[in-house]
Parts: C-alpha cells; structure tokens; sequence
C-alpha cells in the first residue's frame, strides 16, 4: 500500500491543531479505502506556546499514526516546508503522496479526498483553491479578501503558471515523483523564501520543471480557527511582491 504524508506547519496552535489532527484520523478509513496508508506529521516550529506539548499528547493518543518533529529555531514557513519535503522525499517512494497545509484548522482534511481523483488523472500537484466556481469563503477579514483577490491578479499576471488560480492557499497535495524531481534540480535552493511567499515559489518552480497542475473546490474556515493569525499583512505583502518579481525576471 502506498502512503500519504499528512505535513502540518505548527507556529502557535495549541488552540486548533488537536481539532485539526482529529478531522483526520475520521478520515483513516476512508483514506485506506482508496489505497493510502496515513501519517501525520506535526512540524513544530519553535512554538512559544503548548502546541508541543498538544502534539505530544495526540503521538500517545495516535501512536505510529501522528509524529512529532521539532525545529530548534524558528524557520518559518518555508523552513517547515524544505523539512516537510525532504522528509517526504527521503522516506517515500514512486506513488506516495504529501498533502501539506496550514495547521490552524481552517482546512478540512475531507478535501483530499477529491485530490485523490486528480491525481489518478496524471496531474503533479492539486490545489485546493478558492476560486473555483464551487468555493467558499467563511470568516475571512474583509482587507484579507481584498489583498488574496489583488494578489491572484498580480501572481497570474507575474507567473501565468497554467490551470493555477489560487497561488497562496497552503492546503495542495504533491506527487512523489514531482517532489523528488524538485529536489535533484533545485537543491537545497526549492524553498528559499522562509516567508508566506514560499507557497508561490514552490509552485512556480514546479511549473519550469513541468508539473502539471489542477484546482479543487473547497470552503476555506476561518471562522474555524481560534488562535491568532500568524501573518503581519504588510510584510506578507512586500515579500509577496519582491519574489513574484524576482521569480519572474530570473525564470
């Protein structure tokens, strides 16, 4: 049986990752229906809270089945995706699959269960998008929704990657094979960026290697989530657009 590598970045979620852990271990079986055999791995990013501690209690709760695994400084986002990755890729093998997203509980794992279907049809990596014409958004602050449609705008238009609309949302599912590839031309240079605009980056360099992409509906939390947003906005929003464009001009 092949396996699926759950990755779930964790900053701060004592509040929302048990819940998020829970949703999929319902799904264990439904997973296991289709062919997978399930781990979840916590990525705890040098959190400043209990979210060790919750993590280590859902390992005793879910033994073999949730993983806890520390970073000793804080990398960031896109230092929980090169950990994420190089995992999936040291440990996996031709026809496994990562479905890496955010660790706050505004994905719901049942989801994947579409992505599944995609990638039978020979695609790389599926995104859960909010722009496909079936999405919901629930929660989400007014200016958040204002910046997410002004950068879908700007990223289609800097790095026209085909099938993508969505270039942001952290909840996609990736193939062995495309991971692997990845990682033998870039190096340790896949993931540079560290801020949320590693999730672009990765996209875009998985595209001039010739993966092939494809988008799924689904409804995005927010209201969901109880702790607070990692993101500082202004930041987010000049790193954003300085790697669009650096991305863009050394393609």
């Amino acid at each position: 049986m092949n396996k699926l590598f759950v990755i779930l970045p964790c900053y701060n979620e004592e509040k929302d990752i048990k819940n998020l852990v829970e949703k999929w271990m319902d799904i264990d079986g439904q997973i296991k229906s289709v062919g997978y055999e399930m781990t979840v791995y916590c990525i705890n990013d040098c959190s400043k809270d209990n979210t060790h501690e919750v993590i280590n209690g859902l390992c005793k709760s879910y033994p073999q089945k949730v993983i806890l695994i520390d970073h000793e400084v804080n990398k960031g986002l896109g230092g929980v995706l090169s950990t994420g990755f190089n995992l999936f890729n040291n440990e996996g093998t031709s026809g496994d699959l990562c479905v890496l997203m955010d660790g706050d509980n505004t994905h719901d794992p049942v989801y994947a269960l579409s992505m599944f279907e995609k990638i039978k049809d020979g695609y790389d990596c599926v995104i859960a998008s909010r722009y496909c014409e079936a999405s919901k958004v629930k929660g989400v602050p007014s200016v958040r929704l204002f910046l997410s449609w002004g950068a879908r705008l700007y990223y289609s238009a800097m790095l026209n990657v085909k099938n993508v609309k969505d270039y942001t949302c952290g909840y996609r599912m990736y193939s062995y094979e495309i991971i692997s590839r990845a990682l033998k031309e870039y190096g340790d240079s896949f993931v540079e960026n560290r801020s949320f605009a590693c999730m672009m980056e990765v996209l875009f360099k998985l595209s001039r290697i010739g993966a092939k992409f494809a988008e799924v509906p689904f409804e995005l939390r927010y209201d969901h989530k109880e702790g607070e947003s990692k993101m500082k906005i202004a930041k987010t929003v000049k790193e954003s657009l300085k790697t669009a464009f650096m991305l863009r001009i050394n393609k």
